[in-house]
């Protein structure tokens, strides 16, 4: 099974058959108003899957049940969305922002407010098509590229500050960041890939 969402404001799950020759599609009762732009599967008390979007909300959808169990409003357009070793209830949520594009939420609870959030100074927004990456197993770091060319690396237990910030391809965007290990990065510009220690 995969799922999928796109310019139709649904989200479908796929069957594909045992010998990949076909793939079924379902429709999800997921309501969005605009472009569904994220993903994301999770394993809390249930098999769940978020999807997030342009209308600024993800819905959080039980697979057992086939209902949304929350619906969560965030500042702004939805760009991409991330699980944090630090705990199976929260998302960190990339959204459309000049300066704190990260968000944390709870997805126990429907917070008016973020959980916490954090990011950087930009004169533009980084697009959805800039994604960042959380290292998963024993660490609490996330790390992100933008359009010049820059990683910034956070700990997730102290976001006030960056662990470090590292030019990787001046002048180029980092269009995906991904931990290699806990101690290594790859970036990933458009058409260049460099693995660099943290």
């Amino acid at each position: 099974m995969f799922a999928s969402g796109g310019y139709d404001h649904l989200v479908h799950l796929w069957n594909v058959t045992p010998d990949l020759s076909a793939a079924h599609p379902r429709a999800l009762s997921i309501k969005h108003n605009s472009v569904v732009q994220a993903l994301l599967s999770i394993r809390d008390s249930s098999h769940k899957l978020i999807s997030g979007g342009a209308d600024c909300s993800f819905n959080i959808f039980d697979l057992a049940s086939e209902r949304v169990v929350n619906s969560i409003k965030t500042s702004n357009i939805v760009y991409n969305l991330h699980s944090l070793a630090s705990s199976p209830f929260t998302t960190l949520v990339e959204v459309a922002h000049r300066d704190l594009q990260f968000e944390v939420r709870d997805h126990r609870v429907v917070p008016e407010s973020p959980v916490h959030r954090f990011g950087y100074s930009c004169q533009q927004v980084a697009g959805r098509f800039i994604r960042g990456a959380s290292l998963l197993e024993g660490s609490s770091l996330f790390a992100c590229g933008d359009r010049e060319g820059m990683v910034r690396v956070w700990d997730m237990r102290d976001t006030r500050q960056t662990v470090n910030e590292m030019v990787c391809m001046e002048g180029q965007k980092i269009v995906q960041v991904l931990f290699h290990d806990s101690t290594r990065i790859l970036a990933c510009s458009s058409n260049h890939v460099m693995l660099r220690s943290l």
